[in-house]
């Protein structure tokens, strides 16, 4: 019998402890053979998914008033401050953050946000410290050794979700009440993320074969098919795409590659005619949309029944939180009304990155936003390494996650977003070493 249920359904404890348990001593071999950044970086992964799927605890308020959510994630921007290493990383990725930290202070001081306004610094602090300490962790263990050992702590959540699905635990989507199987975690777009996360893990790991990358990406993108979260599943597209793209390319001799790529691009371009047959009625909305694009410009008042329910009702949100945006001072059209001021607002956060930025920090924050999206991918996209295409397509991906969700609002999302980071300045400035060596070989030479 399916039990299907609106809120977030647990797995019996039965399964749940002893799993947790195994869980635990996993996590303590992965750090056994590692330095400590490395260490840091798969106990944060670990910690998050485990809390995840225990949503009941981990909402809950600790003995220090925070949530335990919450808790965990000011102690892990304090142990990984004092394991960070002094290196040319620090500059490159805290520079693209510091404005977003200063218009959120700026909006604060303006409308009076300020535990809002806390919360989101901490957040932006935990994006910095993870992307720091895997910047880390890749120069001191190998990008390679230390993506192996996280992509292991992906085992939990297909784990979890496996569970859910053989005992038929499901939930009910908000939007439609179709069937999502997440194992006991909160959300389908915060398991979703998680999974998306495994499969960047896995297509950036230069150890792993392509085959091998290959079998893991189709577990990971079935689960998310199984979560049922179709904003995951465009963003899951690009990734793929990244590594189809990269497994033929490598797979042939470098004089070839060029003409490798474009049969792979051949390829892909012939099998986009098969993706509505695929998809079916799922993505129907954007040839609404695309068929009547005045729909978003429209003001909340104007939109009938049927608009809606376009794009699962998105589409409404952002034209609220950009009609309340406009209808404030002209401070506050800079500035914001303060981080997280949606909350008790709104039943439903905006759905979008761009559209809540401009609502809580205005124009400045959605500046300070782009800058910080266009900074990474400008570094990606002149990192001399194999990688480079696959980097491209997961910062894409990343954006179009943006697009129609908010990956930022969710550690989840900031775990995703921090290893991109930190895998993209490394290899950057391991792509500029390699230059120089080459262009002095005399540093190469035994004194």
């Amino acid at each position: 019998m399916l039990a299907l249920t609106s809120g977030s359904p647990p797995i019996p404890i039965f399964l749940l402890l002893p799993t947790m348990m195994l869980y635990a001593v996993l996590v303590v071999m992965l750090c056994l053979q590692v330095q400590a950044s490395a260490r840091f970086l798969i106990v944060a992964f670990a910690l998050r998914m485990a809390m995840s799927a225990m949503p009941r605890f981990a909402f809950a308020s600790s003995p220090a008033g925070l949530s335990w959510n919450a808790l965990a994630s000011v102690l892990l921007v304090g142990v990984g401050a004092l394991l960070l290493l002094r290196s040319r990383a620090v500059p490159l990725i805290l520079a693209p953050i510091a404005p977003l930290l200063l218009v959120i202070a700026m909006s604060a001081a303006l409308n009076g946000e300020v535990s809002g306004s806390i919360e989101s610094l901490v957040k932006y602090a935990y994006l910095a410290i993870i992307a720091l300490t895997a910047y880390d962790a890749f120069r001191a263990d190998g990008a390679g050794k230390v993506l192996l050992r996280l992509l292991f702590t992906f085992l939990l959540p297909l784990l979890l979700q496996g569970f859910s699905m053989a005992l038929g635990i499901a939930k009910a989507t908000e939007s439609d009440g179709s069937t999502s199987y997440i194992g006991g975690y909160n959300h389908e777009a915060a398991f979703s993320i998680i999974l998306l996360t495994g499969l960047l893990t896995a297509i950036l790991n230069p150890r792993l074969r392509s085959f091998t990358k290959l079998g893991i990406a189709l577990v990971c993108v079935g689960g998310i098919l199984a979560a049922n979260y179709r904003t995951a599943i465009v963003t899951a597209a690009p990734l793929m795409l990244g590594l189809f793209i990269a497994a033929i390319t490598t797979a042939v001799r470098p004089a070839q590659r060029p003409i490798a790529g474009i049969l792979g691009w051949l390829l892909v371009l012939s099998a986009v005619p098969m993706v509505p047959i695929v998809a079916g009625d799922r993505f129907d909305a954007v040839t609404t949309v695309w068929q009547n694009p005045a729909i978003l410009s429209k003001a909340p008042a104007d939109f009938s029944r049927a608009d809606t329910q376009v794009l699962s009702g998105r589409l409404l949100l952002w034209s609220q939180y950009i009609t309340a945006w406009d209808a404030g001072t002209p401070r506050q059209h800079m500035l914001g009304f303060g981080a997280n001021a949606w909350e008790g607002r709104y039943r439903y956060y905006a759905h979008n990155t761009l559209v809540s930025t401009l609502y809580e920090l205005g124009v400045l924050g959605v500046a300070a936003m782009l800058l910080l999206w266009i900074w990474m991918f400008v570094m990606a996209a002149t990192a001399r390494t194999t990688a480079r295409f696959t980097l491209i397509m997961a910062h894409l991906g990343f954006f179009l996650l943006n697009m129609a969700t908010m990956p930022f609002w969710m550690i989840e999302g900031l775990l995703f977003y921090g290893l991109l980071c930190g895998f993209t300045v490394h290899a950057n400035l391991q792509g500029r070493a390699e230059q120089r060596s080459i262009a002095n070989p005399a540093r190469l030479r035994p004194v």
